[in-house]
């Protein structure tokens, strides 16, 4: 497949995902930058992630913001495994928590702008 099939194939994937799993797209996406050791685009996914959060649930969302700045602050050190088993561990209750929603129907499609993932 070249770039453009590649490139059409993620809009369309992200174009029809659901927000949850949205979410999980933009950990997958934070985790590879993370194994790459790649500053830049796991910031940004980072910095996604904190805008995604809905603030009107502010305990939840004000913990979760605190973690991704807590890992944004890890990978600004350099410290990518460390944040890596952090947002890996987020990913799967993410993963979880979606999935239990999918499974009793209570997941919303939502149209939305594709949010902008890099590789």
């Amino acid at each position: 497949m070249n770039r453009n099939g590649i490139d059409a194939y993620r809009t369309n994937q992200v174009m029809g995902a659901s927000p949850g799993q949205l979410v999980i797209m933009l950990y997958d996406h934070v985790i590879r930058c993370l194994a790459q050791e790649d500053m830049r685009g796991a910031s940004k996914g980072l910095v996604e992630l904190m805008g995604s959060l809905d603030l009107d649930y502010q305990e939840v969302s004000g913990r979760l913001f605190s973690l991704y700045e807590y890992c944004l602050d890890l990978v600004k050190k350099s410290e990518y495994e460390q944040a890596s088993k952090i947002l890996t561990e987020m990913r799967q209750m993410w993963a979880a928590a979606i999935g239990r929603m999918a499974d009793r129907g209570e997941e919303v499609r939502q149209e939305k702008e594709p949010i902008s993932v890099e590789s």
